[in-house]
C-alpha cells in the first residue's frame, strides 16, 4: 500500500471514528446541580454554581426547589460580567419558579454557570439537573466535512495515479 494511500486511510478513519463518537453523545447522562443555603451558614441571596461545559444540542433543565427561586444560566462572558460588576445577562432565565421542566437549544459550545437567587428569610434548597440530548452538530458536520474531503482527496490521487501509471506504459 502506498503511503498516500495509508495517509488517506488514516484520516478517513479519524472522520469516521468522529462520526461514531458524535452518535454515542447523543443522549448523555444527566448532570445534577445541588445547592441552597441550608447547609454551611449560607445566607440568602445570590449563588453561582461552578463552570460545566455545555455543547451546541438541546437539552433539557429541570429545576425543583422548596421555595420559589429565580435562575440564570450564564454563558462564559456573561459569568465574568457577574463576577467583575455583578451585570446579569443571562442566556436562559427561569423567574419565580418552584418547579419546571424546560426544553432549550444551546448555539455554542464553551463553559457555562448556573446563578440562582435564593429568597430572603428563607431555607432554600434546589436541585437544577440538566440532560443533553440530540446530536452535537458541530461534531456532525466537522466529521462529515473531513470524510468528505477526504474521500475527494483520495479519489484524485488515485485518478492522478492511474493517468500517471498509464503514461509511462511503452507502447
Amino acid at each position: 500500500m502506498k503511503r498516500s494511500s495509508r495517509f488517506f486511510v488514516a484520516i478517513f478513519l479519524l472522520g469516521f471514528s468522529l462520526l461514531i463518537v458524535t452518535g454515542m453523545r447523543t443522549n448523555s447522562a444527566p448532570h445534577i446541580m445541588s445547592f441552597g443555603n441550608e447547609e454551611g451558614g449560607a445566607t440568602a441571596g445570590w449563588v453561582m454554581y461552578p463552570d460545566f461545559l455545555m455543547f451546541p444540542r438541546d437539552f433539557r433543565v429541570d429545576i425543583r426547589a422548596n421555595n420559589t427561586v429565580d435562575v440564570y444560566i450564564l454563558d462564559e462572558v456573561a459569568a465574568r460580567q457577574w463576577n467583575a460588576s455583578g451585570t446579569l445577562d443571562a442566556a436562559w432565565t427561569y423567574k419565580d419558579i418552584k418547579q419546571g421542566v424546560f426544553n432549550e437549544h444551546a448555539y455554542s459550545r464553551g463553559a457555562y454557570a448556573i446563578l440562582a437567587y435564593l429568597p430572603a428569610n428563607a431555607t432554600t434548597a434546589i436541585k437544577i439537573t440538566l440532560t443533553f440530548f440530540s446530536v452535537e452538530k458541530d461534531l456532525l458536520v466537522a466529521s462529515l466535512a473531513i470524510i468528505a474531503t477526504d474521500s475527494i482527496a483520495m479519489g484524485i490521487s488515485l485518478l492522478i495515479g492511474q493517468k500517471n501509471k498509464n503514461i509511462q506504459k511503452p507502447k
